[in-house]
């Protein structure tokens, strides 16, 4: 017989008469209880009962008591492929399956956990009907049949899907219509987390390199730490209701920080249609427009006011210039998204520092920027002055367009 196997035996045999052999027994009641437990620990005999008892097990890879101990659904085992694709889930980490049912019974579940000489479980052989199992399995009180069909009905699986109504549920739309998906717990992914999770904190590795630390000592490779962790239990003071591997787990398992990032905000606001529109604010130029409206509403036509009129209008387009810059200072490329598809070109050449060298090479973009910036002065004017407003005759509309087009046109600091 396999060691793991008699090594099972002698240990479950052992803890039965220890918790019967008392120092009152005679010798012929000790010599009694040995015997009892002889035949009820001998394979011939336990097998066939175990076979019975392992319909009180159901082995899955997603438990539902880890939503609530009383929840009762169907029998889950994933099956997923593995894929490169950046995921912790099922499939892409290889893990044991869990088991849930009567603790009386948790018995089966171990012996069918052992290993047998090739390393393969006593389920697996059963599984592939290899020749060692069937060798094992060849007893007198029962045939091989029988305790193959009674000890993998742990893996049994239901016909029907059943879900529960303490399973945590949440309707997913799909079409003109949703699903209602049924949140399980891949408890054994859980595991594999919480056991990685402590290798790295609390190896003996680890542990050197902190006593190195304490002691301000040197330490070749050092070590690696989570923060953040949240622990959560399962199960309360009986973890074993849950499942197996939450009962050796302590119920307990790690929960990573999963806290959004701290963004910085971005100073500046990209366009997305209208740089004029999207980027700039009317209201923080509410001071030079109203100086501008009280030097036109002068009526005086000399060249203190015309040059006044004209160095306030100089001041809000080198403002505007300085946001458009703050914009040009932005990573190269960003008007390429499609996010920014719907930006006029002519926008994107001028805004867009992976355009430099259509920017340099054309001058088709400058015409359509200075329209739209001369308009948006214009209509800023109009917009904070509305209640005394007054209308640009031709000419101070042209004088507009025309220090506009020599400002974006010849200001090197921004625009070379």
């Amino acid at each position: 017989m396999n060691p793991n196997i008699s090594d099972f035996f002698m240990e479950r045999k052992a803890a039965w008469l220890k918790a019967r052999l008392k120092p009152s027994l005679t010798a012929d009641e000790r010599d009694q209880l040995q015997q009892e437990a002889d035949e009820k620990f001998a394979l011939a005999n336990w097998l066939p009962d175990a076979a019975r008892r392992a319909t009180q097990l159901t082995m899955v890879s997603h438990p539902s008591k880890f939503s609530h101990p009383s929840a009762k659904t169907s029998s889950v085992i994933a099956k997923s492929s593995q894929a490169d694709d950046g995921y912790l889930r099922s499939g892409n980490v290889d893990y044991e399956l869990d088991v849930f049912g009567n603790a009386a019974a948790m018995d089966v579940y171990k012996f069918l956990s052992l290993q047998m000489n090739d390393g393969k479980t006593v389920l697996t052989h059963l599984e592939e009907d290899s020749m060692a199992i069937k060798s094992l399995f060849t007893l007198p009180t029962a045939n091989y049949v029988s305790l193959k069909q009674g000890l993998t009905s742990i893996k049994q699986l239901d016909d029907l899907s059943r879900t529960d109504h303490l399973v945590k549920q949440v309707y997913f739309p799909v079409g003109e219509t949703y699903h209602l998906l049924s949140l399980l717990t891949p408890s054994g992914l859980l595991t594999q987390v919480k056991t990685r999770i402590d290798n790295i904190r609390f190896s003996e590795e680890t542990k050197q390199a902190k006593e190195c630390r304490k002691k301000n000592e040197h330490h070749v490779v050092g070590y690696d730490d989570i923060f953040d962790l949240t622990i959560t239990a399962f199960g309360g003071t009986q973890p074993q209701n849950v499942s197996v591997l939450n009962s050796q787990n302590a119920g307990r398992a790690y929960l990573l920080a999963s806290a959004p990032p701290n963004l910085k905000q971005r100073q500046v606001r990209l366009p997305t249609h209208n740089f004029f529109r999207n980027s700039l604010r009317a209201r923080l130029f509410k001071e030079e427009f109203h100086s501008l409206d009280k030097l036109i509403r002068t009526g005086i036509n000399n060249i203190h006011v015309r040059e006044g009129i004209r160095n306030t209008l100089k001041f809000i387009i080198d403002q505007v210039l300085q946001r458009a810059f703050r914009v040009r200072a932005y990573e190269p490329g960003w008007s390429h998204t499609q996010h920014y598809q719907s930006l006029p070109l002519a926008q994107r050449i001028w805004l867009d520092d992976a355009n430099l060298e259509q920017r340099e090479s054309q001058d088709d973009w400058l015409a359509d920027v200075v329209s739209d910036f001369a308009r948006w002065i214009l209509d800023t004017y109009e917009y904070l002055c509305k209640e005394t407003y007054i209308k640009l005759s031709d000419h101070e509309l042209h004088e507009v367009r025309r220090m506009v087009e020599q400002s974006v046109g010849s200001d090197q600091e921004f625009f070379k």
